[in-house]
């Protein structure tokens, strides 16, 4: 088994939302927030992190990169424990954290701006400048950078001091193909240099032709977490045919499992089969039908993305699953608002 580079045990945060009243106008009570976060990451590793809005993904990246304290728990790098890496130099300085949208305004340049950031950590300036492909740009005004180029000062900042562990908020907002397709590139590059990268992203399509793993949050849990593979396994969602047809009623003829049927005129089944569908047990159930005047127009193995995970788990969306695949979660009450 892999030896976890990033491991957070039982990590819980609550928001502090204001409540005046007139006797206290400084009263606060307890808001949403993330409730016994566990989870390891491998060294080298990319791990997507993914949720329906007001999971709490960007707050856990807060906690991770010291901008909030946690309320408890833990958070070890490299086999090091730290409690609070906002009171904690030793840990925060282990981890760099890009955050969302970053705007880079003013005539100051790239250069300038990572030089002065650099004197707290003795960078060097110009191989992070070439590293995420600024080299051409580093003179030129912040004002007059575009989104991609902003997104990548943005990493250089984050890369400062080559921390070992890499956080990246929404990293592909605004970037055109090419600009993701560099970023991604790059984000492989330091991951094989040993740099374990949590990437948050809603860009579901573009996380999962990256990453290795995924972390998905809901209501401030992680509801499920692991390799793409596996969980897609254990969820069950490539071993679903999806069958549409106009006449007759199929359910007599199929002795596979059924986990959705709609018979009403034109109908339509789920069916699972537990070792997938093959090319000759898919032509042999399709001939059954239409040999029974069940001639199906429409037939589809359902073949899961990222997006249909976090269906599946949360029941946001509108993917037609059985509540065989759904995750319960242990505590509603700690929901991001």
């Amino acid at each position: 088994m892999t030896e976890a580079h990033l491991r957070i045990e039982a990590l819980s945060f609550r928001h502090q939302i204001p409540a005046p009243t007139i006797r206290n106008p400084t009263k606060k009570r307890l808001g949403a927030g993330l409730h016994d976060i566990s989870f390891d990451l491998p060294k080298g590793s990319i791990t997507g992190l993914v949720g329906p809005n007001g999971a709490g993904k960007t707050t856990l990246l807060h906690l991770l990169s010291g901008l909030r304290s946690p309320d408890s728990g833990s958070i070890e790098i490299a086999n090091e424990k730290f409690r609070d890496l906002k009171k904690q130099d030793a840990g925060r300085n282990k981890v760099g954290l890009m955050p969302d949208t970053v705007r880079w305004q003013g005539n100051s340049t790239p250069k300038q701006v990572l030089h002065r950031l650099s004197l707290m950590n003795n960078s060097k300036v110009g191989d992070l400048l070439e590293l995420v492909g600024l080299s051409s740009r580093t003179d030129e005004a912040l004002d007059r950078l575009s989104t991609g180029m902003g997104q990548r000062l943005s990493l250089a900042t984050a890369l400062l001091g080559e921390p070992e562990i890499l956080l990246l908020d929404e990293p592909f907002t605004g970037l055109d193909p090419v600009a993701q397709k560099a970023l991604k590139q790059l984000t492989r590059e330091l991951a094989d240099r040993g740099t374990t990268i949590l990437i948050s992203s809603h860009l579901l399509n573009e996380l999962e032709s990256l990453v290795d793993r995924v972390i998905l949050l809901h209501h401030g849990q992680v509801v499920i977490e692991g390799e793409i593979r596996a969980i897609k396994r254990n969820l069950k969602l490539d071993k679903i045919l999806l069958l549409k047809g106009e006449k007759g009623d199929p359910l007599p003829l199929i002795s596979e499992k059924v986990i959705n049927s709609s018979i009403n005129g034109n109908w339509s089944i789920s069916v699972e089969n537990e070792d997938g569908w093959s090319r000759k047990r898919l032509t042999k159930l399709v001939q059954k039908l239409s040999e029974n005047g069940c001639i199906p127009y429409h037939v589809e193995v359902k073949t899961a993305d990222l997006s249909d995970i976090l269906e599946a788990t949360t029941g946001i969306g509108g993917m037609d699953l059985s509540e065989h695949v759904m995750v319960p979660l242990s505590k509603r009450e700690v929901e991001e608002e």
